[in-house]
């Protein structure tokens, strides 16, 4: 896990929203001091999942056909195509254990949708047990690390006490040399005995509290806000300069294009990055983002002009925001950054989500259309169109991961995402629908492709398992190339059921009460 936090120096000026997501995530792990696997499923997996858990919460009565071959879709896809193309960028060894478990939580969840979802209905105590499932998941991945970690916490006792004994052993012997006579000593050219001085100054050289502190006296009597603007003008410069010098005209065309939207990235959203210089930190510009990126989300979100005591709320963010801008201008200083600085951290996944989101969104859009275009069916619609758009933020945020070095946590949210949004998003959807109900029970509807989604995500996941167990659980390229090759059989079967070139597994129960 040593080399997760060795993040690769960036400038601010290079940094752009997939590149910026990747420190951010890094910062908040080591804050939290948690792994990069417990990371990926549960910081990572929220983020990517938050937006399609959230819509399907809060549309309860929207078409569970629709619903059902999208959520299975796109888990199918996230698993295999993302998290084929992690192994294809990063190859790495897995955890036998960590995978087993999220793979057989995973089993058991879209086992139990199949059989309790057979008959087309859900009650609320199949629906308690689906959130159950992800709960138990949750605790038992948390449970694990605090072990690992309470384990590795005991060996660095251990490892001290065995450092404590090596210096008495090294004093004693010194001790003992200054004392005995020059000829029938200890010799001091004896490698074992140079060996253990060398141990022993080392040890108390790293643990003199008289060393002295890497600050220079200049530093501290340098005003706070020393080169200001010029540290403000250097941080929010668009252009990447190296790559405007290496690159042809296409190149600084495609610099230019892009100029406006970094800028207005630099200006909203805030850099915490641990390999970086001062970890990112831009006085004046940290401060502006104290208001520019809750505007952002307002207005992202669409409740920017919403009233509140006859006063829209971007006015209460502003009048919120400016008392705090003022604090971080008189309390930190330009050449390093605060101790509050990590608190950025929040702020700057909250609006590398937003974006992602943004971007995610006219994706769908543009896919919705596509598939008006070709008359799909609503069951094919959302397991192909549909679980595509919905999963670029997956894509994006996942492949940058694994990319800038961190497969890891990439490879982990694969599993963690989906899980989030099938159990939680389809569990808590259909107990609303079964509260609303006489009998408690929630009429479900999977489509011609529910079975199709149910059975080939079943084959996926088993086939993953089954290649990690004949390479002993390595991550190669070849096991990430036989997740997509799966996928793609998936796919392929699915179409030709759709345009009637085969029939498909699954058979349509019930009538389609809206005719479709």
């Amino acid at each position: 896990m040593g080399h997760f936090w060795n993040a690769r120096c960036v400038t601010p000026r290079t940094l752009t929203s997939h590149v910026r997501f990747c420190p951010t995530l890094a910062a908040i792990a080591k804050t939290l001091n948690i792994s990069e696997a417990l990371a990926g499923v549960t910081i990572l997996a929220f983020g990517n999942g938050s937006p399609d858990l959230f819509t399907a919460v809060a549309n309860p009565d929207a078409d569970t056909e629709l619903m059902f071959s999208e959520l299975l879709g796109s888990a199918a896809f996230v698993i295999a195509v993302i998290g084929g193309a992690v192994l294809l960028i990063q190859p790495f060894g897995f955890a036998p254990w960590a995978i087993s478990r999220d793979l057989a939580f995973f089993i058991a969840s879209v086992v139990w949708i199949t059989l309790k979802a057979a008959d087309e209905r859900f009650s609320l105590l199949d629906s308690s047990v689906l959130i159950g499932l992800y709960l138990s998941f949750l605790v038992l991945v948390i449970w694990e690390f605090v072990r690992a970690k309470r384990e590795v916490q005991r060996t660095h006792s251990r490892s001290k006490g065995d450092e404590i004994l090596v210096v008495g052993t090294i004093l004693v012997l010194m001790t003992y040399r200054s004392t005995v006579s020059t000829g029938g000593g200890i010799p001091e050219l004896h490698a074992s005995y140079q060996n253990l001085r060398e141990r022993a100054e080392i040890l108390i050289r790293r643990k003199d509290p008289t060393v002295p502190s890497t600050t220079t006296p200049e530093e501290s009597v340098l005003p706070p806000n020393e080169a200001l603007l010029t540290d403000f003008c250097d941080h929010v410069n668009p252009l990447d300069l190296d790559e405007w010098r290496q690159g042809g005209w296409a190149a600084r065309l495609f610099c230019l294009l892009k100029a406006p939207f970094v800028l207005l990235l630099l200006l909203t959203i805030p850099i915490v990055d641990i390999g970086s210089q001062r970890e990112g930190w831009c006085k004046l510009l940290n401060i502006c983002h104290c208001l520019t990126l809750p505007l952002l989300i307002a207005f992202v979100n669409e409740v920017a002009f919403l009233t509140m005591l006859s006063v829209p709320l971007c006015i209460w963010i502003a009048l919120a925001a400016v008392p705090l801008m003022i604090i971080v201008f008189y309390t930190s200083r330009t050449d390093r950054c605060p101790p509050y600085h990590k608190m950025f951290t929040l702020l700057s996944f909250l609006g590398c989500i937003q974006v992602i989101y943004i971007v995610a969104q006219e994706v769908v859009s543009v896919l919705e259309t596509l598939g008006i275009v070709m008359k799909l069916s609503k069951s094919m619609l959302g397991l192909s169109l549909l679980a595509w758009g919905n999963s670029v933020g997956d894509l994006f945020s996942n492949v940058a991961l694994a990319r800038q070095g961190y497969g890891k946590m990439a490879f982990a949210a694969c599993f963690g995402g989906p899980l989030l949004n099938l159990c939680l998003g389809l569990g808590l959807t259909l107990m609303t629908k079964a509260f609303s109900s006489a009998n408690l029970v929630a009429e479900v509807r999977k489509g011609v492709m529910g079975e199709n989604c149910e059975i080939y995500l079943l084959q996926i996941l088993t086939t993953t398992w089954l290649c990690l167990l004949f390479t002993n659980f390595q991550g190669r390229r070849s096991v990430g190339l036989s997740m997509i090759a799966t996928y793609l059989m998936f796919l392929a079967f699915s179409f030709l059921g759709e345009f009637e070139l085969i029939h498909p597994y699954g058979t349509d129960h019930h009538p389609d009460p809206n005719g479709g």
